[in-house]
């Protein structure tokens, strides 16, 4: 997920992080049209710090690569690194703090909790370094640099409020929304911006409507499902929007039927990247196409099929990720929950590995008992929190009636179970009737994900 206004940047991360972050561009616009070869090679002399410092601080590593035949001062090599066992959700959420880091290099700076639910229902919560949070922010430069035409225009972001001052999330919760400045670091650290409007995702389509049409921004940022809401509020009115340079999307798929529904009702294109909160920056839609880039220079991405093996060119396997400079909680092969297809060298000339399109991110509405339509978070913020919630889904059962699966490790208290129904009241809205369904699993998709919100109701096409 794209960061918001970046009001999660530790404070020390902004100490010359100008500097930092424009010499680390001028690294990345060599380093993208290095070789496949150069770039993995490089990948690989990292991994094996990153290696190295996981056997020496968490037991939990030191046991499972010992296994794999990893060493200190052995050379890691592509074939011991295939032997590393495949890390879960599961077990990221199960281990917890048992895969923190008994000490960091002081140059990686303060650490930092985020907690997520990603395009799953399984709930984890991840310990990143200020330099792993500096990385993201280099890449979210890039992907500006690569995309946008005009940083002095307007942006209007529709997303959830969580973390934001509260004066500003009072503000973002009307139908006026909120009115800043400008984008906020690391945006301003390096360019003059235009204003940046915020209004929360759960204001009705309507209003968000009218305020793109009174504020005419130069560029939106929502979710591909708010989109899509949208694209057909316009439609169903018989209006254009002919203010907007782009569309920028995050999480959640976008496919060829939306990219067309943008440029046909709001006349410019969509950009979008793949990304989690726990990894960080996965893949960059290319400048000059709709397919991605991996981020090479950030983070390790394998798509194996189902014997693990490296899929090739045109196929789809399961995506495995390792974030190269999180020491405070290395993933080492981490498996997102995400599938994707691979993709050949792209005519652009970057080295960059290609993801042709990501399998399975698609996110239903919430209906409304007015008959609106929105896109939910289903709070997995403040259920992750609640250790007993092993895994749930959200399901709209009707127009009335919220029924939540969880599979739970131990029995809720009565202080967790109304912390839970006020989480899920909160964003999904008090007119909802909440019943919690507790079972021993929860059905997976044919690509073995576990969908957080699913509607039984009639969705928009």
């Amino acid at each position: 997920m794209r960061s918001s206004i970046q009001s999660h940047l530790w404070p020390a991360v902004q100490t010359g992080q100008a500097a930092t972050l424009l010499a680390l561009q001028q690294q990345f616009q060599q380093t993208e049209f290095w070789p496949a070869e150069a770039l993995r090679a490089a990948q690989f002399e990292q991994l094996s710090v990153l290696v190295e410092h996981a056997i020496r601080t968490i037991p939990f590593y030191a046991e499972r690569l010992r296994a794999a035949g990893i060493a200190p001062g052995k050379k890691l090599t592509e074939a011991a690194w295939a032997r590393i066992p495949i890390l879960t959700r599961t077990q990221v959420r199960d281990n917890g703090t048992r895969l923190h880091a008994s000490s960091i290099p002081p140059s990686h700076g303060g650490t930092g909790d985020v907690a997520t639910g990603g395009s799953t229902g399984v709930p984890v919560r991840v310990r990143k370094t200020e330099l792993a949070e500096l990385m993201w922010q280099a890449v979210l430069i890039r992907e500006e640099l690569w995309h946008r035409a005009e940083p002095r225009a307007m942006q209007l972001r529709i997303k959830d409020l969580a973390g934001l001052p509260p004066a500003i999330a009072a503000a973002a919760g009307t139908p006026q929304g909120a009115l800043l400045p400008d984008w906020g670091p690391p945006h301003n650290l390096l360019w003059q911006t235009g204003k940046m409007a915020l209004i929360d995702h759960r204001q009705p389509i309507a209003a968000q409507a009218a305020l793109l049409q009174r504020l005419r921004p130069g560029y939106l940022f929502t979710m591909p499902a708010n989109l899509r809401l949208l694209l057909a509020h316009f439609r169903m009115a018989g209006r254009r929007l002919d203010c907007l340079r782009a569309v920028w999307t995050l999480s959640e798929v976008v496919d060829d039927g939306l990219r067309a529904a943008c440029q046909a009702v709001f006349g410019c294109p969509i950009v979008h990247n793949y990304s989690a909160a726990e990894t960080g920056y996965i893949a960059l839609q290319c400048p000059q196409a709709t397919h991605f880039h991996v981020q090479s220079e950030t983070i390790l991405a394998e798509v194996l099929d189902e014997n693990n093996r490296p899929c090739a060119p045109g196929q789809t396997g399961r995506v495995v990720v390792t974030p190269l400079h999180n020491f405070a909680m290395p993933l080492l092969r981490y498996e997102v929950g995400d599938q994707a297809e691979v993709g050949a060298p792209c005519a652009c000339g970057r080295g960059l590995p290609v993801l042709n399109q990501i399998v399975g991110r698609t996110v239903d509405a919430l209906s409304l008992p007015s008959g609106q339509k929105r896109y939910t978070r289903v709070g997995h913020n403040r259920i992750s929190k609640i250790v007993a919630v092993l895994e749930y889904q959200v399901i709209q059962r009707s127009l009335e009636r919220i029924e939540v699966l969880m599979v739970l490790g131990g029995a809720l208290t009565a202080a967790e179970d109304t912390e839970i129904r006020a989480a899920l009241a909160d964003e999904l809205g008090s007119e909802f009737r909440i019943d919690l369904t507790f079972c021993d699993s929860i059905a997976r998709t044919p690509a073995g994900k576990l969908r957080p919100f699913i509607s039984d109701l009639p969705q928009e096409e």
